[in-house]
């Protein structure tokens, strides 16, 4: 009986220890998630604007690109940046469509804002002499540190982008419209 004891423990111990002797070793490895990319959500809205008699159909979009840049902010934190691609009709046909990105603005912003803001406000502002005015900016991510533009169109569907350093860009977000 001891002898079918020993013999019953030595087999356990080889079948524990795999064929060549060795013990199997299983090593845990702890997989470190990728840092989450942050992406503002797709937006997009159609407004009437008014210029003088005149009826202009303004349709803006908002889509986070990753070709566009990752932005990273102080705590590590990763950001997409966006486009914004701004069509306007004037008597059903395209008078203005332009997409827009924080390289079109590169020119007026300081080298941390290139570097580490996105574009992420674009609204309708007003109308005056026959031009069509909106409110721009390039913020660092979830803060109240922004650079303003204007973009103004002209009748002709020119435009211009000039800094803004006299609004207030107040509430940029989405329910604003175009």
């Amino acid at each position: 009986m001891k002898q079918l004891l020993i013999l019953l423990l030595a087999a356990t111990l080889l079948a524990a220890c795999g064929r060549d002797g060795r013990k199997d070793v299983q090593i845990l490895q702890t997989q470190t998630a990728a840092p989450t990319l942050h992406r503002m959500s797709d937006y997009h809205v159609t407004d009437t604007l008014r210029v003088g008699s005149r009826v202009y159909l303004a349709t803006l979009h908002r889509e986070a690109k990753d070709s566009l840049g990752i932005v990273e902010d102080e705590n590590g934190e990763r950001y997409v940046d966006n486009f914004y691609r701004l069509t306007i009709l004037r008597d059903e046909a395209t008078f203005f469509d332009r997409r827009f990105t924080k390289k079109d603005f590169a020119s007026l912003l300081n080298a941390d804002f290139r570097r580490n803001g996105i574009l992420d406000g674009f609204r309708f502002r007003n109308s005056q002499d026959g031009k069509l005015f909106f409110s721009v900016c390039v913020s660092y991510p979830e803060s109240d540190m922004t650079t303003p533009f204007v973009l103004a169109i002209g009748p002709d569907g020119s435009y211009t982008i000039e800094a803004d350093n006299a609004l207030d860009m107040g509430d940029m977000g989405e329910d604003e419209g175009v």
